[in-house]
């Protein structure tokens, strides 16, 4: 029991973080795409290969999954600590 709540923990914590790369990532590239339609517009050019709307829905689901890892971050060490103070 003890080793399958201790790797479940670790999950957790490695889940969110992973989760948190990946959603920064997101939103990295949400940004650069957002930039480069606005230089885009700026030289009257209608090339963009990206839409500005497309980003701005990236980088508010990029926003979102950093919420949710950083939930999942939470509960995992709020777990941590409850287990903690009933065994310690």
């Amino acid at each position: 029991m003890a080793i399958s709540l201790n790797s479940n923990i670790n999950s957790a914590f490695a889940n969110g973080v992973q989760g948190i790369q990946r959603s920064s990532d997101q939103i990295a590239e949400a940004g650069q795409d957002i930039a480069n339609v606005n230089g885009d517009l700026q030289r009257h050019s209608n090339t963009s290969s990206v839409s500005l709307t497309d980003s701005i829905v990236d980088l508010k689901t990029g926003a979102l999954g950093v919420e949710a890892s950083a939930k999942v971050l939470d509960v995992a060490n709020d777990t941590i600590g409850t287990l903690l103070d009933t065994f310690a």
